[in-house]
């Protein structure tokens, strides 16, 4: 079945929350070959065989639940990829990281770009966002998403990794490296990306603030100074060489 895919071969950024995803795919959608919608969330977008003769119809296909659902996404990316005239789909959803499984299993010939940022910054900006009262609440988030994010990034079959950090202090040279792992040709026009249209910038379905609706490449903002630093998070930034 994967080989009859209608998109063979995708772009996951995988990544924690909080972490540079949507200013990483508004540059990769800025490339007159991707397109890079907002936040598709395909890990809740499910299939449902209601009755018994159905259900046999599906199984004398040899197609159970996750057959059919893996269609229908794989459909969803193809839709989207023919109305944007475009040949590579990236998709960013920070839930990605613990549907990895799937999504290899879906597209055996998926590419995925690992993402990550200081666990600190992260943190911080997830209290800043009202997603956690203080940071050792964010730190739980942090947790949940890196372990997984570390586990995807063991067991994909291809990937490469960058920080938001990378990102931003040298755009050019990022994606440039980043072009390069997809296959298509360095386009300077993607570092210029407010001059596209990215779609709606709203809370759930990516970042929502004004630096990235600002349309224009900012300075990481570094994590909070003179604070008391939760243990996971030194955990995740010893494991990750940021500094703690």
């Amino acid at each position: 079945m994967p080989d009859q895919r209608l998109v063979p071969a995708p772009v996951f950024i995988l990544s924690p929350i909080r972490s540079g995803s949507t200013l990483l795919r508004c540059l990769l959608g800025s490339h007159p070959d991707v397109h890079a919608p907002h936040e598709l969330h395909l890990g809740g977008l499910t299939v449902t065989v209601d009755d018994e003769f159905t259900d046999l119809a599906m199984r004398t296909l040899d197609l159970g639940r996750e057959d059919l659902e893996h269609l229908l996404w794989d459909r969803l990316l193809h839709r989207q990829l023919t109305e944007a005239g475009k040949t590579v789909f990236a998709e960013k959803s920070p839930g990605n990281v613990f549907i990895w499984q799937r999504l290899t299993a879906c597209w055996p010939d998926a590419r995925y770009i690992i993402l990550r940022r200081h666990p600190v910054a992260i943190a911080d900006s997830i209290r800043r966002a009202g997603d956690a009262t203080d940071l050792a609440g964010a730190a739980v988030t942090v947790d949940k998403f890196a372990t997984a994010l570390d586990e995807a990034a063991a067991h994909v079959p291809t990937s490469v990794s960058v920080t938001y950090e990378q990102l931003t202090a040298e755009p050019e040279a990022t994606c440039k490296a980043l072009c390069e792992y997809i296959g298509i040709p360095w386009e300077p026009a993607m570092l210029d990306y407010g001059r596209h249209d990215h779609g709606p910038f709203v809370y759930g379905i990516g970042d929502w603030s004004p630096q990235i609706a600002s349309g224009r490449i900012q300075d990481a903002t570094p994590p909070p100074a003179d604070v008391t630093i939760p243990p996971l998070l030194k955990h995740w930034c010893e494991r990750w060489g940021y500094p703690a």
